[in-house]
């Protein structure tokens, strides 16, 4: 009895006997099926990839090459199966259609694509740009319910404008609008840009260009600062300027009690006696009596 070919048992004999062309080279461009796509499109994939390795003469070598290309649920799922239910590519077509038919990702429908709605602060362009990537994954929609939905949730009323003054017939239609529109719409915005910040600002009093309300405000915070400046030095020098109050009499007194300065050869005498000789109110130097001087300043040089 010859021995047991290796594989999976649900795949029969004669497919886990058969060699594999010389030379092949297994495709490197396919993942691993893990149950998330269609299977009929995969499997269509998968053998196109091995015919343009080398196996194009026999689909049992084809086969063969399946369980090496499924994710680890997926090739667990085809271990399991009753032996000898695959015999040709119809059968294996056959068990993963009835195995992953509701496990991978279904196609939306119009109504899906009437959800994608433009956000706010969205351009008109990056908008087109995510409608189209969801409608290529709807692709059985019909050109007419596409155009519906893109109209009802776009927020470009001009654009709406537009499109019912040139209804388009086809999405392609649809498309070359929008993209037109989406240019204009940007060349203005770029335009006008530019021309603000070419013209020049209007000029403060101080000869600064005026930046708005943020600059007045500055301007009416450093006015103030200045004028509650300005308050307190005048009111430090009205201090200044009122009377001190009477001078020191301990200052007059010790000026008294030294010599009479009015002597070239020095005196004797001291200055509160230089007022004993009332004669004219003078002294014999001609300078006046020291009773009659209310006060005396700067010394002798006065």
């Amino acid at each position: 009895m010859d021995p047991e070919p290796p594989g999976p048992r649900v795949l029969s004999r004669a497919i886990r006997s058969t060699s594999l062309p010389s030379p092949f080279r297994p495709p490197t461009s396919i993942a691993k099926y893990n149950g998330e796509t269609k299977p009929e499109l995969w499997l269509a994939d998968f053998r196109l990839a091995c015919q343009l390795g080398g196996a194009r003469g026999d689909e049992r070598a084809i086969i063969r090459q399946v369980p090496v290309f499924l994710s680890d649920t997926a090739h667990w799922w085809l271990e399991e199966l009753p032996a000898n239910q695959i015999h040709d590519w119809v059968d294996l077509v056959r068990v993963f259609e009835g195995n992953f038919k509701g496990t991978y990702i279904q196609p939306g429908n119009s109504w899906d694509l009437s959800k994608c709605k433009q956000k706010s602060g969205e351009t008109l362009r990056e908008y087109a740009r995510r409608f189209s990537k969801q409608r290529t994954e709807l692709p059985h929609i019909p050109n007419h319910d596409v155009i519906l939905a893109f109209v009802s949730r776009t927020t470009s009323r001009d654009l709406v404008r537009e499109l019912g003054r040139n209804r388009p017939q086809t999405v392609d239609e649809l498309m070359d609008v929008v993209a037109n529109y989406a240019a204009g719409e940007e060349a203005v915005g770029a335009f006008f840009s530019c021309e603000g910040r070419k013209g020049k600002q209007p000029a403060d009093e101080d000869g600064t260009p005026n930046r708005g309300l943020e600059k007045n405000k500055k301007k009416q915070k450093v006015r103030q600062f200045k004028q509650e400046n300005f308050d307190d030095d005048l009111v430090a020098a009205m201090e200044r300027k009122k009377p001190r109050g009477t001078p020191d009499g301990g200052i007059f007194d010790k000026m008294l009690e030294e010599p009479c300065p009015y002597h070239k050869g020095g005196a004797n005498h001291k200055l509160k006696e230089k007022g004993s000789d009332k004669e004219g109110n003078k002294d014999d130097d001609g300078f006046p009596a020291v009773h009659d001087c209310y006060m005396i300043y700067g010394g002798p040089s006065t």
